[in-house]
């Protein structure tokens, strides 16, 4: 019997991400019209703020940043409420790929993390897109943490609902009724639950997560951005399964895909769109479970009357080496041997190579929890 290919589904690696899905869009590229489509994705020219391009299949960083602009809502649309017009991060992601390895990871940098701003100043770093552009926030990334970006692609509001619903919605396993007042999400009854875009897009920005274990009672998530973060990385693997379960290649799912991109995502000028079918190509048997996801720690502050994250410097430093390529992509899955020394113990996996000083980071600052819903050991939530 033949073996059954990879459907382009499957090669999402970008995609779904919270509000960013790219390679979902195009990775059919042995469909013609599906590759001329593509094409027409609109571009933003930051190749001055990008550090320079890495040779086809070794690892690359890709900035991919949420905006809650509200383009291509209505002007009565409930998400627009209390949302300023400027233009704002609402989600900042870097995701790393090595193609060579089949790995991928991926690290939330919390809007609120007080840094140095490029060009002057300081600030919450969300404040970097809105103040000068792409360019900045880029550069503010590269200058405060020594991370490489390589391309950038960003999504708005009406993307994130459009690219749910081309996917059927996204199944979310709630273990309590769950609910935030500021946001909208409003899901009473526990269980597998397919969020549809609105309810999605509810539950990615939420950073008022409450739940009730007993009855008139509700208790708020107090992890706020940290928790955010979390569910925002477990959306990202349900969203990914759900791509995966719907079988075979399907044009009207990618129409509809492609149609939303046209509309609310950009990408910069040199993400060539035979880059992305590569990618998509390379990352073809990339299991959703195998995305490493990592959440730089940091503690609350008042910097005067503004709170704000500072970043726990020393204890980030190996989380973000793995994105400067200095350490490898860690399979949590992977069997570990932790060697000890003078200095903080080394955990090794199999077939890497890590410097004796380094130390494995955890892959969150928070651990899952009644907050974080989650598919109970041994179910399944599709």
């Amino acid at each position: 019997m033949p073996r059954q290919t990879r459907t382009w589904k499957q090669r999402c690696v970008l995609a779904l991400n919270i509000g960013l899905a790219v390679t979902c869009l195009i990775a059919a590229g042995g469909i013609g019209w599906a590759y001329n489509e593509a094409s027409a994705l609109p571009r933003i020219d930051v190749s001055a703020a990008l550090s320079a391009p890495v040779p086809a299949g070794e690892p690359e960083n890709i900035l991919l940043v949420g905006i809650d602009d509200g383009m291509g809502l209505d002007s009565n649309d409930p998400v627009l409420t209390g949302r300023s017009a400027t233009l704002n991060t609402d989600t900042i992601m870097i995701l790393r790929v090595d193609p060579n390895n089949q790995k991928a990871a991926m690290v939330s940098l919390p809007r609120d993390l007080y840094v140095n701003l490029a060009g002057g100043g300081k600030g919450r770093i969300n404040e970097a897109l809105a103040l000068g552009g792409p360019q900045r926030l880029i550069e503010t990334i590269k200058q405060d943490f020594n991370i490489p970006i390589n391309h950038y692609a960003m999504v708005n509001f009406a993307g994130f609902r459009s690219v749910v619903a081309a996917v059927g919605g996204v199944p979310i396993y709630f273990q309590y009724p769950s609910r935030d007042q500021w946001t909208g999400l409003f899901q009473y009854d526990p269980g597998c639950v397919t969020l549809d875009g609105d309810q999605a897009l509810a539950y990615a920005r939420s950073r008022h997560f409450e739940i009730q274990r007993t009855r008139n009672r509700w208790q708020e998530d107090p992890s706020s951005d940290f928790g955010r973060i979390k569910r925002q990385q477990e959306f990202i693997r349900a969203a990914l399964r759900k791509a995966v379960s719907k079988g075979a290649r399907n044009p009207f799912v990618l129409r509809d895909l492609l149609s939303f991109a046209q509309k609310s995502v950009t990408l910069d000028t040199s993400f060539s769109i035979q880059s992305l079918v590569d990618l998509g190509a390379q990352f073809r048997s990339f299991d959703p479970d195998s995305l490493v996801t990592y959440t730089p720690p940091a503690d609350g502050t008042m910097v005067g009357a503004m709170s704000v994250l500072l970043l726990q410097e020393s204890a980030a430093q190996p989380i973000f080496d793995i994105f400067r390529g200095t350490a490898p992509i860690i399979d949590p899955t992977a069997p570990t041997t932790t060697v000890p020394g003078p200095g903080p113990s080394t955990t090794i996996t199999p077939g890497s190579t890590v410097a004796p000083s380094t130390t494995i980071p955890p892959s969150t600052t928070t651990t899952l929890g009644d907050f974080v819903p989650q598919t109970p050991q041994g179910g399944t939530c599709l």
